[in-house]
């Protein structure tokens, strides 16, 4: 007897747990994916959108116009500032203006690159990354000062923390008067 008769593919049936169309059975499904592609995640369903009241929507409307107009009115007030000098105070102005730029640009790019370092001092030292909020980052001196600050202060915590757990009362003894009140302990007392 022919045992090919009633063969049947059994990965046409087949479901994967992740949602996705099982590879090679594109054609199969009536799905225009051509085989060996990526298997396509199922769409999960959308979230339910957060609905506002109308109060809601005045009040972050308003927020935003009062922002929009602080900004706006800075600007206005710079133009107008421009507006009274001559070229060479425009000029004077300008430049001043871009070494302030700088200066808080150069501020920044040194904050992070001290906090950086001052994770992988800490990362060396086997602390938390997350102490990095702990740290004045202010300069190298007061990060390094911190970071010393730090390595005597954490074991310290970290043991008081765990004498602090593992400190217990003793448990109630069970040999002595408790036979009266526990009707478990009294049922085997009687019997």
């Amino acid at each position: 007897m022919n045992n090919n008769f009633l063969r049947v593919p059994l990965q046409f049936f087949a479901e994967d747990p992740d949602g996705t169309v099982p590879e090679g059975t594109a054609g199969a499904q009536g799905d225009p994916a051509p085989q060996g592609t990526e298997p396509q995640k199922a769409e999960p369903a959308p979230a339910a959108d957060k609905t506002f009241s109308q109060a809601d929507v005045d009040k972050i409307v308003a927020e935003r116009l009062a922002r929009q107009q602080k900004k706006f009115d800075a600007e206005k007030e710079e133009a107008a500032k421009l507006a009274k000098m001559n070229a060479d105070q425009k000029a004077e102005y300008a430049a001043k203006k871009r070494e302030e730029e700088l200066a808080a640009r150069e501020k920044s790019i040194a904050e992070k690159e001290l906090r950086y370092t001052a994770l992988g001092i800490l990362e060396e030292s086997k602390l938390p990354a997350s102490l990095i909020d702990c740290l004045n980052l202010s300069s190298a001196d007061s990060c390094n000062a911190s970071i010393e600050a730090l390595k005597k202060a954490w074991p310290e915590a970290v043991t008081a923390a765990v004498d602090n757990a593992l400190r217990s009362n003793t448990p109630p003894s069970y040999s002595g008067g408790n036979t009266k009140t526990d009707p478990f302990l009294s049922g085997f007392m009687e019997g």
